[in-house]
């Protein structure tokens, strides 16, 4: 809980409107209930089932939306395992704020503008 809401403070920071999620059920309930979703950032450890499982499953909802796994796990292992889906992005924790905001970058997803 501590890095979702590390992470939510640095997206809105530069200007993200952030939806969250405790769970994969939470997830998939969110994103379909939302329009405009920009991009999705999936951890591997959720409590209900796999971040690979539920980034298939958003994936197959939305196929050209930028999904960014978010894990502890080795970088070579999570980009070999995404290797086929261009726009599924990696960021290995612990990460800083900026290293979030660039990898959404990499993936097309640029950060507005901040809130004044």
């Amino acid at each position: 809980m501590l890095v979702r809401m590390f992470a939510v403070d640095a997206l809105e920071d530069v200007g993200f409107q952030v939806l969250q999620a405790a769970d994969a059920g939470e997830a998939s309930t969110a994103l379909a209930g939302a329009s405009d979703v920009a991009a999705v950032i999936v951890d591997m450890g959720l409590p209900d089932r796999s971040g690979d499982q539920l980034a298939a499953e958003m994936r197959a909802q939305r196929q050209s939306m930028p999904i960014l796994i978010a894990s502890g796990r080795s970088e070579r292992e999570l980009k070999d395992k995404f290797a086929s889906d261009k726009r599924i992005g990696v960021l290995v924790k612990p990460y800083t704020a900026s290293m979030l905001v660039n990898a959404l970058a990499a993936l097309g997803v640029p950060a507005p503008s901040p809130q004044a």
